[in-house]
């Protein structure tokens, strides 16, 4: 489940209908049949029919739990996610111990922009049920766009005790992990995600840039081919597929995806200059200059890139040109690495 998905789900499922004001029984048996088919008909799709049987509820019953909760949410998934916010602020002021009613005001929160808000409304729903892993997904969701990452490092943790197989939370572990330095950590949990993700080339490339950072190459390879396999257009592992390549000394090899890294992303200096570098040790100085220059003016303000420049023109002037390959890897599709 991607992060939007995470933010604006909702588990209905797990609701009692005909609840209201701290659990009382809302007046009428009817009351709750009618919510219950709103739930049915917001699920076929049919949301105005929807919302108007939660009006016909609210309008005789204004404080039934079920109903604010079903519309607010109704309301935050559409275009007035204002509204669906205080309306979910209702209904948690109505019944403050139902850890659902919390998560899903956090998302709404967190789907306005507002994670300060937020954080305490998923907090609320993790204590409130502490197995409740879309909760904690959200309280992780929270805190790093707080920039907490130590927090979200132990709340992702309690995602893998609860669901060990999620291999997008080991992945997101990973990521976690990066933020607080911790590269050892971070590579257990790609790992994790590479194992448990069949083949998913987020989570290879992610595990094979992060071992080309730890210039672990030979192990980085493969794993980056394998994601360019699946993705051939994901820009970070093939940017990092051309550095290692030519680290190694497969020149070829390395232009090729370098190329394709740029023509990926035109205006990633990054992949100007690592074109740049390898074009140089493969001895075609013309690319390398052209290359740094590119590099240069993308982002003039980086001094390295103004003394490749300068170090290639000097080189190009004195060197003869060889002919290494300037065959194109194969368009398809791609992605990115430590998230595009």
């Amino acid at each position: 489940m991607n992060r939007k998905q995470r933010r604006t789900a909702a588990k209905t499922a797990r609701t009692e209908p005909g609840k209201s004001e701290k659990g009382k029984a809302a007046p009428s048996s009817l009351a709750d049949t009618v919510v219950r088919k709103a739930i049915a008909a917001a699920k076929a799709g049919a949301i105005a029919e929807a919302e108007a049987a939660l009006d016909e509820v609210l309008a005789r019953y204004p404080s039934h739990v079920e109903a604010m909760h079903h519309k607010g949410m109704l309301m935050a998934r559409g275009e007035r996610l204002g509204e669906g916010i205080a309306m979910l602020q209702r209904v948690v002021r109505a019944k403050d111990d139902e850890a659902l009613y919390w998560n899903n005001l956090g998302a709404a929160l967190l789907t306005a922009d507002r994670p300060v808000e937020a954080l305490p409304a998923v907090q609320s729903a993790t204590r409130l049920d502490p197995a409740y892993v879309m909760a904690w997904q959200n309280l992780a969701m929270c805190l790093a766009e707080l920039g907490r990452f130590p927090e979200q490092v132990t709340a992702l943790k309690r995602i893998a005790e609860l669901a060990p197989d999620d291999a997008d939370n080991w992945n997101q572990l990973g990521l976690a992990e990066l933020e607080t330095g911790n590269q050892e950590a971070a590579e257990a949990a790609f790992r994790q995600a590479v194992a448990k993700g069949s083949g998913k080339a987020e989570f290879l490339s992610n595990l094979g840039v992060l071992l080309v950072q730890r210039r672990r190459l030979a192990e980085a390879l493969p794993h980056l081919e394998a994601a360019l396999e699946v993705e051939p257009e994901r820009f970070t592992a093939a940017m990092h597929f051309g550095r290692a390549l030519s680290d190694v000394g497969d020149f070829t090899k390395a232009l090729r995806w370098l190329r394709r890294a740029t023509s990926i992303r035109p205006r990633s200096d990054e992949a100007w200059g690592a074109l740049a570098d390898a074009a140089e040790k493969a001895g075609e100085m013309a690319e390398a200059v052209d290359a740094a220059r590119r590099a240069a003016t993308i982002a003039p303000e980086q001094n390295l890139h103004r003394q490749r420049l300068e170090r290639h023109a000097r080189l190009s002037a004195a060197t003869p040109q060889s002919s290494v390959g300037d065959a194109v890897a194969p368009a398809t599709k791609l992605g990115q690495i430590f998230i595009r």
